[in-house]
């Protein structure tokens, strides 16, 4: 399969396979979730020795835990005998994980410790039988991220300009940041049209929410719409965000804020949030939403982050954590999640509009009629916009660059057997 053929960034038209085909959707196990550095959680989800959250990697089920030395292990939540998962729980704190099938039990380091009637094994080599351990385990500011290749980059090379953009949600504050949750739901479409929509579309936000907007229900306030300087910014590898420009004569981009709390909360905090993180990124720079290659998204406005787990090619399930300063008070912290989970959850007032509109994508790229029809990402595609205290390539917010930039990595790590041919094609 000419995996670049579906995606044609100079005609602006994207192949509606990709969003439907299981033979793509095989492919992306192997080649993308098998290989890409993945989110995994939060530090302060997994902070004594013995915590432990289950998680996923792709399809692939995943223990993540603090082992009783204090170090940060990730393994295959999968018995090395038969196969059953060794932990059921969500979350918890553990010094064991035990099979219920037949007893198998393993520490929290992955080491085989226990198997009932040993002697009945003919050489059986404990320390070849240990849980099946991440290829490499990381973490960027609280974030947790593992890949199961070991030829992949380091993560901070991974993340690269990205990481700069993170930062202006990680942290503002000392001590960095927590989270709670997470919701998780099941919605009837493809994992990319979520990571799309987050990664750069406001295009979408007059026509899907404007019944909310005309509830006085937003995201970002009137006197930011009225700015009319969005920005799409495409970081390279398939990383890509939105953001507001703020006026060079305005106090700083709090005022994209939509609740007046949180307005104060960033006014008071000021001079500590431009110590950390520059007068660039705490008065100019407003990130609204984007997306980490591949399934990660953050929308900084809310303080919210997600993740895309793919369940076939046209199923996923959203996993979504309220994010908060770990300094903040106790009162902004609960702003902070009600905001999050009033516009960004399973009942969320955007969320739900959303979640509609990527259900009808996914169904148009089953029918047998309409995906032979490209699907058109045309918008502004020709434009790019210089700003120089800015990282990455910028374009209109207004515009299909940051979704064909997302879909033409997309394809590059499809089409590459190694992370090696991703290098070459990326510097070629």
């Amino acid at each position: 399969m000419e995996i670049k053929s579906l995606v044609d960034p100079e005609g602006g038209l994207v192949n509606r396979r990709i969003f439907a085909d299981h033979e793509i959707y095989e492919l992306e196990r192997e080649r993308l979730f098998a290989r890409c550095w993945l989110y995994l959680g939060h530090e302060s989800e997994v902070a004594n020795a013995g915590d432990f959250v289950t998680a996923y990697m792709g399809e692939e089920p995943v223990i993540l835990c603090r082992d009783l030395s204090g170090r940060l292990r990730a393994f295959l939540n999968i018995c090395r005998h038969r196969g059953n998962r060794v932990c059921r729980a969500d979350r918890g704190n553990a010094k064991l994980f035990t099979c219920s099938y037949h007893g198998w039990t393993y520490s929290t380091d992955g080491k085989l410790a226990v198997v009932p009637m040993a002697e009945a094994f003919r050489n059986l080599d404990r320390d070849q039988w240990g849980l099946i351990p991440v290829a490499q385990l990381d973490s960027y500011k609280g974030l947790i991220f593992a890949t199961f290749d070991p030829e992949a980059p380091t993560l901070a090379e991974y993340l690269g300009d990205m990481a700069w953009y993170l930062d202006i949600l990680l942290d503002r504050r000392e001590g960095g940041t927590e989270v709670s949750g997470p919701h998780r739901w099941v919605v009837d479409a493809n994992w990319k049209t979520a990571a799309e929509n987050f990664g750069g579309d406001g295009y979408h936000i007059a026509s899907t929410h404007g019944s909310a907007r005309e509830l006085g229900i937003d995201t970002t306030t009137s006197e930011t719409r009225k700015w009319n300087k969005g920005r799409q910014i495409s970081c390279g590898d398939g990383h890509v965000l939105v953001a507001w420009i703020c006026p060079p004569d305005d106090a700083g981009p709090w005022f994209a804020q939509p609740v007046a709390e949180l307005v104060d909360y960033m006014k008071e905090h000021a001079p500590e949030i431009e110590s950390r993180l520059g007068a660039t990124r705490a008065r100019k720079v407003s990130p609204s939403a984007g997306t980490v290659f591949p399934n990660l998204s953050v929308h900084w406005l809310t303080r919210t982050i997600r993740v895309w787990h793919p369940r076939g090619p046209d199923k996923m399930e959203i996993w979504s954590w309220a994010i908060v300063d770990k300094a903040a008070p106790a009162k902004i912290k609960d702003v902070i999640r009600f905001v999050s989970q009033c516009r960004f959850s399973p009942t969320g007032v955007f969320e739900q509009d959303d979640m509609d509109n990527w259900i009808q994508v996914t169904a148009a790229a089953r029918s047998l009629i309409a995906k032979r029809f490209p699907a058109n990402y045309q918008m502004g595609v020709s434009e790019e916009i210089t700003e120089t205290d800015l990282r990455g390539r910028l374009a209109s917010r207004w515009s299909d660059s940051n979704q064909l930039s997302l879909y033409m990595h997309w394809a590059k790590v499809l089409e590459a057997k190694s992370w090696g041919e991703i290098k070459s094609a990326k510097h070629g």
